[in-house]
């Protein structure tokens, strides 16, 4: 069980980034490029993509210094320090919460639906500063970061953050903020654990957010994604959609923090999710990872629709095959099959990595990957989530899946 991910991240995914997402003007990046990577379609700055930017390139440089990718580790972090710069001048407010976007010179402004904070935002800014201070061992990185962690998670965990751009419906606790919480936590305790030590209060806060997050696990192994909270709901359209790519993330996520926490108690439970989850998303006609399905079945989530963006987006969106799902899920399923031994999922590996490798690199369609397509694979000429190309999750899997097969 191996793949190419270092080969495809050297010739493909950095040289494209580096070439045209980094803006030595103002500082900070470009990705607001169409789906096809020719066009760039705003110079607008996405905090949700700049943080996740510092992160990749600090995490690649890492990388780069244990001779594991053929990459210029010096470039790299400088770059990342001015991506962490721009956000630190631009981004970050004297509240500990973040900008949802600014403009090319770091003015801040609104989304496109007069949005000014996400929550996710927030976390993606902590990742990338929390990974630069690990990668540089300049501890004012995550100290900058600590603030807005804080505030991140206490908003989280009384239901008052804000999510755009899809906002939780009333009466739903969503998995999608703790997931990226625990995310955030782990980066987090990675880089206090590489410069000195994780402190007790750290440790307790991560064990605890993987318990929140674990909660939303089901007996069947699947997980829901926004769990009811209030009588009436169980047969609406919200409830009964489940994202089994983001559950999927979610798991490397846990197995990564019961390693770093000793829980070896959760592992069996989210290895045992594997399959399910993979199952209750795969498109037998076509192949591939459906975007949303229906609890019941690999198919169109149904229930009482009560007419929100949110169930708008789950009817006219859910068969199409996107580029994180599949990096998220290969990852996952790589990782459970590698490192604890579970042959079903290197199984599920082949079958995702396979189509995977075969839908999604541009090739003469596109420059870098074409990460939205429809459910036959076809390119659909249209964003995801915000108006940008994501430098993150495809950058971010094979940067694992090269680490992992590093590995003995």
């Amino acid at each position: 069980m191996r793949s190419n991910a270092r080969t495809e991240l050297e010739k493909v995914i950095l040289p494209f980034w580096l070439e045209h997402g980094i803006d030595p003007g103002h500082g900070g990046f470009h990705t607001c490029f169409d789906n096809r990577g020719r066009t760039l379609a705003s110079t607008d700055k996405y905090t949700w993509s700049q943080g996740r930017f510092v992160w990749l390139l600090a995490r690649a440089a890492g990388l780069a210094d244990r001779d594991r990718l053929d990459a210029d580790a010096a470039a790299l972090v400088r770059h990342a320090e001015a991506g962490a710069a721009f956000l630190a001048r631009h981004a970050i407010r004297d509240d500990a919460t973040c900008h949802f976007v600014t403009a090319t010179d770091g003015t801040p402004a609104a989304g496109p639906n007069g949005e000014t904070r996400s929550v996710y935002a927030d976390c993606f800014v902590v990742m990338g500063l929390a990974e630069l201070a690990a990668v540089t061992a300049e501890p004012g990185w995550l100290e900058l970061a600590e603030p807005i962690l804080a505030r991140a998670a206490r908003d989280i965990d009384d239901g008052t953050a804000p999510t755009p751009p899809y906002d939780v419906p009333p009466g739903f606790a969503a998995f999608g903020p703790r997931m990226i919480l625990l995310n955030t936590l782990l980066v987090h305790a990675e880089a206090r654990q590489r410069l000195g030590g994780l402190p007790e209060p750290d440790r307790d806060r991560l064990d605890s957010a993987l318990d929140v997050m674990l909660g939303h696990r089901l007996p069947d192994g699947t997980f829901v994604e926004m769990r009811p909270t209030g009588p009436g709901l169980d047969e609406t359209l919200v409830a009964r959609h489940r994202v089994p790519g983001h559950a999927l993330e979610g798991l490397w996520v846990a197995l990564h923090t019961a390693e770093l926490l000793g829980r070896r108690d959760v592992v069996p439970d989210l290895l045992a999710s594997v399959a399910p989850l993979c199952a209750s998303a795969w498109d037998e006609t076509h192949g591939g990872l459906f975007r949303y399905v229906d609890r019941a079945a690999p198919a169109a989530p149904r229930g009482h629709d009560s007419g929100t963006p949110y169930e708008r987006l789950l009817a006219r969106t859910w068969d199409t095959k996107l580029w994180w799902v599949h990096t998220e899920a290969a990852y996952t399923t790589a990782l459970a099959a590698r490192r604890y031994g579970d042959t079903g999922a290197g199984e599920w590996f082949d079958r995702i990595w396979d189509y995977t490798l075969d839908t999604f690199p541009g090739g003469a369609d596109g420059a870098e990957w074409i990460q939205i397509r429809d459910r036959a694979g076809r390119p659909l000429d249209e964003v995801v989530a915000l108006p940008v190309k994501d430098p993150f999750h495809i950058a971010r899997n094979l940067l694992q899946l090269v680490e992992l097969e590093a590995q003995p």
